[in-house]
């Protein structure tokens, strides 16, 4: 009887656990999949340079978010003062094995609300590109900049655009019974890096007398992304220490992706802008 009761526990634990993390990994729209790989990366950590090895697991990358995507999370934070976002973590937690006694680290998902109230405290409209002209009036309004990215935004809202975006799909998903997909994220330093450093594949039709170009204009990397040189900043996780950081080149400066600035991640910039990520699970695609 011990002995089944004991089984029976480890099952339930089992099954405990697996609820809390299942999650599915359908395509996710409009991004390009990245497969795992290494390069070499130049590096500063506790002010020295050096250049690393680094890994990268595989994950989904978007080009650079447009004004009309991010217009759609503003107008729906203004729509629903009273409503939450929920963000999903994975914090790392000591847990006892039942049978064995063992103690080992696993990752648990948490689930952390968030007022609309708060996010529309930090929204305002993003900046408009600085001595440009008239021909920018209006750039984040005007629907004929729809497919152009969205530029002003501070790493907070970035991060709130993630956490909205995941949960509208997943509570789409849930009106038909599945499980959660993975969050989409700000990239780690390392993911842009590696995603950057591919070489140029293709060109698309290109206006370079404009000081943008649509998000999907320009030259396209072998896996079909671009603008890590040009267009706008973006920001990006420092992979070790945590902090923001913008990469890459802008309108405004030097187009090469060496470009690299520790910057206040309350600033709303007209030349800093952000693509996402999605972590990809190993065997689903």
């Amino acid at each position: 009887m011990k002995k089944t009761i004991t089984i029976l526990v480890s099952l339930l634990f089992v099954i405990s656990m697996y609820s809390q993390n299942k999650v599915i990994d359908p395509e996710p729209k409009g991004m390009v999949f990245i497969p795992s790989g290494s390069f070499d990366m130049e590096m500063t950590i506790n002010k020295v340079s050096r250049k690393r090895h680094v890994t990268v697991d595989a994950f989904w990358m978007s080009n650079e978010i447009t004004n009309g995507e991010f217009r759609e999370f503003v107008d729906w934070a203004k729509n629903n003062p009273e409503k939450k976002l929920y963000q999903i973590k994975y914090n790392v937690t000591t847990v006892t094995d039942p049978v064995k006694g063992s103690m080992k680290d696993t990752m648990i998902r948490v689930i952390m609300p968030i007022n609309v109230s708060e996010i529309s405290s930090e929204m305002t409209d993003p900046l408009l590109p600085e001595n440009l002209g008239k021909d920018y009036k209006n750039y984040f309004t005007d629907k004929k900049y729809n497919d152009y990215p969205v530029v002003g935004v501070s790493f907070k809202l970035a991060e709130y655009f993630c956490i909205w975006k995941t949960d509208t799909e997943n509570e789409k998903l849930k009106e038909k019974g599945q499980p959660d997909i993975q969050a989409y994220r700000i990239p780690l330093e390392t993911e842009w890096e590696y995603v950057a450093q591919q070489p140029i594949g293709k060109k698309v039709k290109s206006v370079p007398s404009e000081a943008f170009q649509k998000v999907k204009a320009g030259e396209l990397n072998d896996w079909g992304l671009n603008h890590f040189d040009d267009n706008v900043s973006e920001w990006v996780i420092q992979n070790w220490g945590g902090g923001s950081i913008i990469r890459g080149g802008s309108w405004k400066t030097e187009n090469s992706i060496a470009q690299r600035q520790f910057c206040d991640p309350n600033s709303k910039e007209p030349y800093i802008g952000f693509r996402i990520v999605r972590s990809y699970i190993s065997g689903i695609k």
